[in-house]
């Protein structure tokens, strides 16, 4: 079953609790309809301990660090202990890192990210001088040789996927009834994702950005079946 994670980019900690919108937020995932939220330049915004921890504990959301590290073995291990240690139960980071912890039990907390949404097919080409589906096959193949729990990446991304394992995370979701693409390149529907068999969906600002952020759930609902 295809599960949503709301992303919260774009505010701070304290607007979205302000506003209301995380106490929403945690009606729909007693309800069932979302798995959580995806949390990233929110992070910037106060206490990170603080931030994921009331997340988790105060409004009862499942959370994963869209922080999509890449650097050093020791540093990403560091950055990965100390996230899922206040809370995070998913944490993204490059393929392209090759990340292998010397941790075995915080491979069920990370997210390989194959290539960003914001990518055209020309800037995969002169990055890394492969095609896309080069590029993702390749990357996917990291991801799955390091036992990683998830793979996270756009629709056209798990088209080429659908014999590996690892679950799939799909960005860049656009329902119809939201025209705008913002700064992202493969977008693709609701449906398109349930059809790759994605295991979570990440959608943003068509239920953020919504005057009835309730009402946005239940219609992506209601698309995924």
């Amino acid at each position: 079953m295809t599960r949503i994670i709301v992303a919260l980019d774009g505010m701070t900690f304290n607007e979205a609790r302000e506003k209301g919108l995380l106490s929403t937020l945690c009606k729909a995932c007693e309800k069932g309809l979302i798995w959580g939220v995806k949390v990233s330049d929110m992070l910037y915004s106060g206490d990170v301990g603080k931030i994921l921890s009331s997340l988790k504990d105060e409004f009862k959301l499942g959370v994963m660090a869209d922080v999509k590290l890449n650097d050093i073995p020791s540093t990403m291990e560091n950055s990965i202990n100390k996230l899922v240690g206040a809370g995070t139960n998913i944490v993204s980071i490059h393929c392209a890192s090759n990340f292998r912890p010397r941790n075995a039990g915080l491979l069920i907390y990370i997210a390989g990210v194959t290539a960003l949404t914001s990518f055209t097919d020309l800037e995969i080409k002169w990055i890394y001088d492969k095609t896309h589906e080069q590029v993702v096959r390749a990357f996917s193949d990291i991801a799955l040789m390091n036992n990683y729990q998830y793979l996270l990446g756009s629709v056209k991304d798990m088209t080429y996927l659908r014999d590996n394992p690892l679950k799939k995370i799909c960005t860049g979701i656009r329902p119809p009834w939201y025209p705008e693409r913002h700064d992202q390149v493969r977008i693709a529907s609701l449906k398109e994702a349930v059809r790759v068999e994605a295991d979570f969906v990440v959608i943003g600002r068509p239920i953020t950005k919504a005057d009835n952020v309730m009402g946005a759930i239940e219609r992506a609902c209601s698309e995924i079946g």
